[in-house]
């Protein structure tokens, strides 16, 4: 089961920031304008590391965080992703 989700960034510059959590190893890829940026590889069972950050644009720059969060059963099992630009909360994705 694969979560994938794109969102854009820019408003003069725009870019397409595409986000894919894969497979059993959680293999996270992260591309923008369908060029490969982040590939973790993967790790069995968990997310590591969990957050990934990236500049997007050339002459309108921004910054891009990716946040993996899978928390234990115990602390309730919750499975999201938190997008920030430029340091501020964006949106959350189901995973």
């Amino acid at each position: 089961m694969a979560t994938e989700f794109t969102f854009s960034v820019g408003t003069q510059e725009q870019h397409q920031v595409a986000v894919k959590i894969a497979g059993i190893r959680n293999r996270v890829t992260i591309k923008v304008d369908d060029i490969l940026i982040i590939d973790s590889g993967g790790n069995l069972g968990i997310v590591m590391p969990n957050v990934f950050d990236l500049e997007v644009g050339v002459h309108e720059r921004h910054m891009v965080s990716v946040r993996c969060i899978a928390q234990q059963l115990v602390d309730g099992g919750a499975h999201y992703i938190d997008v920030f630009i430029d340091g501020r909360f964006a949106f959350r994705q189901d995973w």
